[in-house]
């Protein structure tokens, strides 16, 4: 057996078992029925580096998390999430460890122009941005042990966001979803990170690129001890296509078929990547299917 068909064999021998192992774990688990109340992953709408404006209400699950700091009077909005309920955020954990100057103090959902309030395209204008404040910050136990893996935190507001067509949350990954990603396929990921390098210039609209998977041991590249496991996923490597610096925390989006509709799934969490964005190397992303019970767990809590 050539070394192709032994890889070949192996991955659709164990890739089954490893969605059914994952989903026995959590099919039963009891914040389904809170998910289950809400309608998730419909977009309004049928730099990131090199990528493309966002239509309004294309990603209505996206967040923006506010930074306050002694020094500034308004805040600096510095990562990204997904909102997953209409009161629970999944964003990365290095976004919500506090600074020296500066403190995790809001969410905003609704943005899309960060010139503008409201949003409107075409005549048609998106109901006003809304703001929250943050009763809870649930960062998972082992962040950063090892070194930069356990990316993940879940963010609890105060108060539920009013929910619409340009507020509602992404759906989490259920059975077949729970499926690993295929080399070369394309995912999609949004935000108002940076756009260029050398002015280091954010965006004002929401921004999104579609990156490949790709193997995962091209991401052991960023420290001499660092090594992907499957709590990450390893994507990108295309020239001028990336996500960068201020897209932390924000969602790796896979659209799926279901019985209601096709459905945007949050498959994964922007975490870390090169310094330099968009030079041919691959970002890491935590792996939302590996953490799935993780994430329902802190949304019961």
């Amino acid at each position: 057996m050539t070394l192709c068909k032994q890889v070949c064999f192996l991955l659709v021998f164990f890739a089954p078992r490893v969605k059914t192992d994952l989903w026995r774990k959590v099919a039963n688990h009891p914040a389904w029925k809170t998910l289950d109340s809400l309608e998730c992953g419909f977009s309004a709408s049928d730099r990131i580096i090199g990528g493309f404006n966002a239509a309004l209400g294309q990603f209505p699950w996206i967040v923006r998390l506010g930074y306050s700091s002694p020094e500034e009077s308004e805040l600096d909005w510095m990562c990204g999430g997904a909102l997953v309920t209409d009161r629970h955020v999944v964003t990365a954990a290095h976004c919500v460890q506090p600074g020296e100057d500066y403190n995790l103090t809001a969410i905003r959902v609704g943005e899309h122009n960060t010139e503008t309030d409201p949003d409107c395209e075409m005549h048609v204008c998106a109901p006003p941005l809304q703001d929250r404040k943050i009763t809870t910050v649930r960062s998972h136990s082992q962040y950063n042990n090892p070194e930069f893996h356990n990316d993940l935190a879940v963010v609890v507001l105060d108060k539920p966001v009013q929910l619409n067509d340009y507020v509602s949350p992404i759906c989490l990954p259920r059975g077949d979803q729970l499926a690993a990603l295929r080399l070369g396929e394309l995912v999609t990921v949004a935000g108002w990170g940076t756009m260029n390098m050398t002015t280091e210039q954010r965006a004002k609209i929401l921004q999104y690129v579609a990156v490949p998977i790709v193997q995962p041991e091209t991401c052991n590249i960023f420290s001499h001890s660092f090594r992907v496991t499957g709590t990450e996923i390893c994507a990108g490597a295309q020239h001028n296509k990336d996500a960068c610096g201020g897209d932390s925390g924000g969602p790796m989006m896979k659209v799926f078929d279901t019985p209601d509709g096709p459905k945007n799934v949050l498959v994964g969490v922007v975490s870390f990547g090169p310094t330099i964005c968009g030079i041919k190397k691959p970002a890491i992303y935590t792996s939302v299917p590996h953490f799935l019970k993780w994430i329902l767990d802190n949304i019961m809590k």
